[in-house]
């Protein structure tokens, strides 16, 4: 284990260490926030513990504790969780080009997230953004757990909504991603995906609003596949027609 940090030491310029430190401290806030709902919701600290290592997920963790608290039946919570975490799959497509072909991708696929894929994307090659990745994977696999059993432990003396969370955490990704967003078609993308959850978010039920965001991307996969077939069908019916004049000739 020392010498896969040793590695990340070598590959990694110090602004990712800055960039890590600053997303775990949010990181850890958010963590008090939902040990602290999960404990006034009822829930006793080992079920938040298991939870907060085993989903290892905000919004599906908030979402799950929300629909208990409201009196919803577990199967339901569990569903929507898995619901909102879908988003995952996504996040499973960009890491393919810089994830490892062996078991260790199996392992590191419980770390997939928005704040490692994030902070994955900020440094160049595909070596540093697996050891970015990992950086960042393993910063929220030790601080979230931890800050949900402190959160759990205070109780009711933190409330979520001053802590002004919902703003800062979204921020800060952005912060992160705007790099990527200097590429015209990323934009066009981004700028839908809001859209499209922005509109949907106010009659969905709490964090689905989200996931809608990633029906932009099948809308034009579903475009570029047609795109593909159509440009293929030209391109056989213009060699039929050469072939055809060469034969008359």
């Amino acid at each position: 284990m020392s010498s896969v940090f040793r590695t990340i030491e070598r590959v990694l310029p110090g602004s990712t260490y800055r960039d890590v430190a600053i997303v775990t401290i949010t990181i850890i806030a958010v963590a008090l926030s939902y040990g602290a709902i999960s404990a006034v919701s009822g829930f006793p600290w080992w079920q938040t513990l298991l939870l907060a290592m085993f989903a290892l997920g905000g919004a599906a963790e908030f979402t799950f504790v929300g629909v208990i608290a409201a009196g919803g039946a577990p199967i339901l919570a569990v569903l929507a969780g898995l619901l909102v975490n879908s988003r995952n799959f996504a996040f499973g497509v960009a890491v393919g080009p810089f994830f490892p072909q062996d078991w260790r991708a199996l392992i590191a696929a419980h770390w997939i997230n928005d704040e490692s894929i994030a902070i994955a994307r900020t440094v160049g090659t595909d070596r540093a953004r697996w050891h970015a990745f990992l950086l960042m994977g393993a910063a929220i696999a030790l601080m979230w757990p931890s800050g949900a059993m402190v959160g759990q432990w205070l109780g009711n003396v933190i409330d979520a909504d001053l802590l002004g969370l919902d703003a800062a955490f979204p921020i800060i990704l952005f912060c992160l991603i705007r790099g990527d967003l200097k590429n015209r078609s990323t934009l066009m993308l981004t700028v839908a995906g809001v859209l499209v959850s922005v509109l949907l978010t106010p009659i969905l039920p709490l964090g689905l609003g989200a996931v809608t965001s990633l029906s932009v991307f099948v809308f034009v996969a579903a475009g570029w596949s047609i795109r593909t077939v159509i440009r293929k069908r030209r391109g056989g019916t213009a060699a039929d027609a050469e072939d055809s004049q060469e034969g008359s000739r």
